[in-house]
């Protein structure tokens, strides 16, 4: 039986829409949240259930289907106190490809700084 989520020949859509770093990442984190809860000594069962979703969802979650809802990932974030984690890897200064970004950036306009510099320029 096809879901919503998998067109004439079975296949999952998401797969066709991620990247396979993205595909790679969802199972590794899924992977992880199962760890977490197991760390905790948590079953699927008392997870979902604190969770306020069923067992299936949770399921799907930890093996990294795209197709489940950020809101759930979050929850099950927020009972395995793991929230602060995502937090401060979304702060700025965290960020590296930003901060690479930013240091490109001054980079660039010193050097055309420079340029305008070493030329007498007239107004």
């Amino acid at each position: 039986m096809k879901t919503a989520n998998q067109n004439r020949k079975g296949k999952l859509i998401w797969e066709k829409l991620l990247t396979a770093d993205a595909g790679f990442e969802l199972k590794e984190v899924g992977r992880l949240l199962s760890e977490a809860r197991k760390r905790r000594g948590m079953s699927v069962t008392e997870l979902a259930g604190r969770i306020g979703f069923d067992r299936r969802t949770l399921g799907q979650l930890e093996r990294g289907n795209p197709s489940v809802s950020l809101g759930v990932f979050f929850q099950v974030l927020s009972v395995l106190d793991l929230l602060r984690g995502i937090e401060e890897a979304l702060k700025p200064e965290n960020d590296l490809e930003s901060i690479s970004t930013a240091v490109r950036r001054i980079r660039s306009r010193r050097g055309a700084a420079r340029k305008i510099g070493d030329e007498k320029v007239n107004f």
